[in-house]
Order: C-alpha cells, then sequence, then structure tokens
C-alpha cells in the first residue's frame, strides 16, 4: 500500500514537472512566433531583454543551487529571493545612488551581472559544505539585483507592472524548471556540475566587472596625424592639400573674385 501511494505521488510530480517545463517553453515558442510589430511592449521585452544570457545565467545558476542543498534550506531561500525582488523594487533608487559612486557602474547596469554572478557562482563553486549557509544571503542578494535589473531595462522606465512581474514570472518558472528537473534526477555527477558551472559563473563575474571598473583606460589611445601642423606654424598652412599630395581627390577649387560665388568642387 505505502509503495503504491509512492508510486502515485511520483507519477504526479513527474507529470507536474513536465507540464511546468512545458507550459513555460510553450509561452515562450508562442511569443517568439508572433511578429515583433504585435508582440507589445511586454512581449517585446521578454524576447529582447528577458531572455537575455547575462540576465538569465544567475538565475539558472541559482535554480542550479536551490537543487543541491536540503528542501528546509532551498525553501528559505527562494522566499528570501522574493524578499529580496521586493527591496529590489522598493529602493532601487538608494541603491543606484550607493552604487553611481564605483567606476564604470552607470554604463554596465550598476554591475547587476558581476554582484549576482560572483554570489551565485560561489555558492555553487565552493562546495557541499559552504552551499547550504551560503544560499540564503545568495537568494536575498540575487533578488535585489535582479529587481534592479529587469527595473533599469523596463521600456516604459517603470510607469507599467507588467514588464516588473513578467520578468519575476520568467525568473520563478526558470528556477522551477531547474529544481524540479534536477531533484527529479538527482544524478551523482550533478555536484560536480554546479561546481564547474559556479566556477564559470565567478570568473564571468570577475572579467564583466573588471572591463566595467577599468573603464576608459582600456580604450586605445589614437595617435596624433603625422602631418599634424606644429604650434608655431600658421593653421592656415595645412589647412587644404595641395592638389599633388591627394592627386584621386582633385585639386582644391581656386579662390572666387570679389563679389562672386566660389565655384564648386571639382573631383
Amino acid at each position: 500500500m505505502a509503495s503504491e501511494l509512492s508510486h502515485r505521488e511520483t507519477t504526479t510530480h513527474g507529470w507536474l514537472r513536465h507540464l511546468w517545463v512545458l507550459a513555460g517553453l510553450t509561452a515562450l515558442i508562442v511569443l517568439a512566433l508572433i511578429p515583433p510589430a504585435q508582440r507589445g511592449e511586454t512581449g517585446a521585452w521578454l524576447i529582447r531583454d528577458a531572455l537575455a544570457v547575462e540576465r538569465l545565467f544567475p538565475i539558472f545558476g541559482f535554480g542550479i543551487a536551490l537543487a543541491l542543498v536540503p528542501v528546509r534550506r532551498a525553501q528559505i531561500a527562494a522566499l528570501l529571493w522574493v524578499m529580496g525582488m521586493g527591496l529590489g523594487l522598493a529602493f532601487r533608487i538608494e541603491l543606484m545612488a550607493a552604487l553611481q559612486q564605483i567606476p564604470g557602474a552607470i554604463t554596465h547596469h550598476f554591475l547587476t551581472l558581476p554582484i549576482t554572478a560572483i554570489t551565485v557562482g560561489a555558492t555553487l563553486a565552493l562546495g557541499r559544505g559552504p552551499r547550504p549557509v551560503l544560499i540564503v544571503p545568495a537568494g536575498l542578494i540575487l533578488g535585489i539585483f535582479y529587481a534592479l535589473s529587469v527595473k533599469l531595462s523596463d521600456p516604459s522606465f517603470g510607469g507599467r507592472p507588467w514588464i516588473f512581474l513578467a520578468g519575476m514570472g520568467l525568473a520563478i518558472w526558470l528556477m522551477g524548471a531547474v529544481v524540479l528537473i534536477l531533484r527529479s534526477w538527482q544524478a551523482s555527477w550533478f555536484e560536480i556540475a554546479g561546481r564547474i558551472i559556479g566556477s564559470w559563473l565567478v570568473a564571468i563575474g570577475l572579467l564583466y566587472g573588471g572591463v566595467a571598473l577599468m573603464g576608459n583606460k582600456l580604450k586605445p589611445k589614437t595617435a596624433p596625424p603625422a602631418n599634424a601642423a606644429s604650434e608655431n606654424a600658421p593653421a592656415a598652412q595645412n589647412a587644404v592639400p595641395g592638389a599633388d599630395e591627394f592627386p584621386s581627390f582633385g585639386a582644391p577649387p581656386p579662390a572666387a573674385p570679389p563679389g562672386q560665388k566660389k565655384p564648386d568642387f571639382q573631383p
């Protein structure tokens, strides 16, 4: 009797898992097939911004971390993620004011990607021992900065709530799909794969954050032209090149007599 109930419960969970994954995939495929002009503001944002790798990769890694910790810890971390979303929405102005002091923050989405990638990546990469402890603050930090990234990419400039709700729903679907699939398989190599993905996330966060912090220092310096006028030479001396210097462009037009229109340039 107990084995029969356990079999029914497993079958029910399997159907719920398949339904959860297929429902989200079907919605995204249908949305992608709709012509861009007919998707609406929220649909266009989902395809263009919400599905960007830099926004979904930390969410994907967090879903893996939720599947690799005990159920109670996963529930607490998921709850703190939701609380972080609310905090990020409510205090986003104060958060941006604090982050704008960091070089490159304003031009790099206020460093939402490196912060979330390093936080989630470290939770995965450090292994089975510290992960149940690290996942709790990681959920809060990820929720705060994911909410900020959604609001920063909102094409309505925060005027409508549908973008935020769509971004939150997409993240919940992705995390739920990852958790349901991984917990149903329970493969022994998931731990190793989780640590590898965590290392990738940390590396991505460090590289992206380093580029943002360096800012203009990475831009190549343009050398002055070789034929630039010296400080003592008059500017008019090099204003118009001679006819023999650039023969393919022809000779410069002659000066117009007083009171007459200057002739057009002849190639």
